[in-house]
């Protein structure tokens, strides 16, 4: 059954996403078969090497931002000895724009990726779902397959213009201003940056709420008018005597390879959803930890303005991180509560 479905269209989304010809529909005939997609012990290998890897790219950039904070240090240090304020603060703007040019490069490469990987992330399971639900259909489900298409496609809609009009831009908002606000010796945009931070924080967690919730009350109604049909047909089989009985272990046969064949889907669906956002992920994450230790490692000898600029980078990118977080747990969920509300045949 599961040779009769195309997945011509999810290999090729997957062929641009991840660089390489991947066989989706090998991958679903080698779980439905008893295998597994998985190797579990090639990933802490993979993981480690990955680790290995950023800490290289990222070596050269701490060095730099490393090295810059402690001519500021030495800056300050020596400006003390000469009444003229003015060496200092022309040394310390001029650190603080060659420390801005690093750091905003690095979160422009964070921000592009992110943006890339959101943007995978939504072309497969724009391709996934037919599919997926075609197999939901197969196994009894047609009303549910059809009202979570519907509510699929309207939650793609507004995810895909949420993250692109509002949260991006917003997260890119927080880190201007949050560079902004050390240009001087005092802190500027302190409550506009935390206000904007809140609302980030706030859109994620309801982003991921409603999208659980939408898809929680569509799995208490739907799936029961598909059971009470089935039920309904299985019955009116059954009192044909023993054709009746024959018809019956067919169909239902028949309706058990469906849910088999779903959930296979939506298991390679799952494991292919963690393949596009690890690696962006952990690369991403990498940036923000380097940045919170590097601030933690130079606070004591650097200026704070400096120090604060750069957690509040590893701040900015956090964020980026929470956002690839809370998409992919969205994508999850979704597949999560189609396998579970369309379960086999009773």
């Amino acid at each position: 059954m599961g040779a009769e479905l195309d997945y011509g269209e999810i290999e090729d989304v997957l062929a641009r996403i991840m660089g390489k010809e991947v066989s989706f529909g090998g991958m679903v005939q080698e779980m439905l078969e008893g295998g597994s997609v998985l190797s579990k012990g090639n990933l802490p290998e993979l993981l480690g090497n990955l680790l290995l890897e950023q800490l290289k790219i990222h070596g050269q950039t701490m060095s730099h931002l490393l090295l810059l904070i402690i001519s500021a240090a030495f800056i300050a240090t020596i400006s003390k000895a000469f009444r003229n304020r003015q060496i200092s603060d022309m040394g310390f703007y001029m650190i603080f724009l060659l420390l801005f040019l690093i750091m905003m490069k690095s979160f422009g490469a964070c921000y592009v990726l992110a943006e890339k990987v959101i943007g995978d992330m939504i072309s497969f399971m724009r391709v996934l779902m037919p599919a997926y639900l075609m197999a939901a259909a197969v196994s009894s489900y047609r009303t549910s397959a059809v009202v979570y298409y519907e509510g699929f496609l309207l939650l793609n809609f507004y995810l895909q213009k949420l993250v692109e009009v509002f949260l991006l831009p917003a997260i890119r908002c927080y880190v201007l201003l949050s560079m902004l606000g050390y240009l001087g010796k005092e802190e500027y945009f302190s409550k506009g940056r935390e206000g904007l931070k809140r609302l980030i924080l706030w859109s994620l967690k309801a982003m991921v709420g409603i999208s659980a919730g939408f898809q929680m009350i569509q799995g208490m109604i739907s799936p029961a008018v598909d059971e009470m049909k089935h039920t309904i047909l299985s019955k009116g089989i059954s009192s044909l005597g023993s054709v009746g009985n024959v018809a019956q272990n067919v169909t239902d046969v028949i309706l058990g390879s469906g849910a088999l064949l779903k959930n296979g889907i939506g298991a390679v669906a799952a494991v292919m959803i963690v393949s596009i956002c690890l690696v962006p992920v952990v690369e991403t994450a990498c940036y923000a930890v380097f940045y919170q230790v590097l601030a933690a490692v130079a606070e004591p000898v650097s200026d704070k303005r400096l120090i604060g600029a750069i957690s509040q980078m590893g701040e900015g990118i956090g964020l980026l991180v929470k956002l690839l977080f809370s998409v992919c747990a969205m994508f999850l969920l979704t597949i999560a509560f189609v396998c579970v509300t369309t379960g086999g045949i009773r």
